[in-house]
């Protein structure tokens, strides 16, 4: 028996995929290269020091959707957001339409401009590099 959440996990892939309603998708091994799937955020790497995340993204068919936490110099940072991606070369651009951030208990309701990280893939790990300031993004490959 299904539980409830994979039930709206599965309805939401569906949906992302362009499945009918109540249809779950087959399940398919990963692919071997790109950058589809499911990926933890495992770190962010700034210039001046590296903070611990939790949360990911999920990336299917030129969409996204991220939930990330972390906490830097005492200020909790939230944000969640779903949007599309493309790739321009090696440069993954992400374009979000919908974002809600919480940080030091503000909330901010509006979307980011576009976002790119310079992306090299090594089996199961990622980083990301930010062009504009050398931030670097460290994700691990979850399915």
């Amino acid at each position: 028996m299904m539980s409830m959440s994979l039930k709206v996990s599965a309805a939401l892939i569906a949906f992302l995929a362009g499945m009918p309603a109540g249809a779950v998708p087959p399940v398919q091994s990963r692919p071997a290269t790109g950058i589809e799937g499911v990926w933890k955020l495992e770190k962010i790497v700034y210039p001046a020091g590296s903070v611990d995340t939790q949360g990911g993204f999920i990336f299917l068919e030129g969409h996204y959707s991220t939930t990330v936490n972390y906490s830097q110099q005492g200020t909790q940072t939230n944000i969640s957001q779903f949007g599309t991606y493309s790739f321009e070369g090696n440069r993954l651009v992400l374009a979000p339409t919908v974002q809600v951030s919480t940080r030091a208990q503000v909330v901010v309701y509006d979307p980011e401009p576009p976002f790119s990280l310079e992306i090299t893939l090594t089996g199961d790990e990622m980083r990301g590099v930010a062009p504009k300031d050398g931030t670097t993004f460290v994700f691990r490959r979850v399915r």
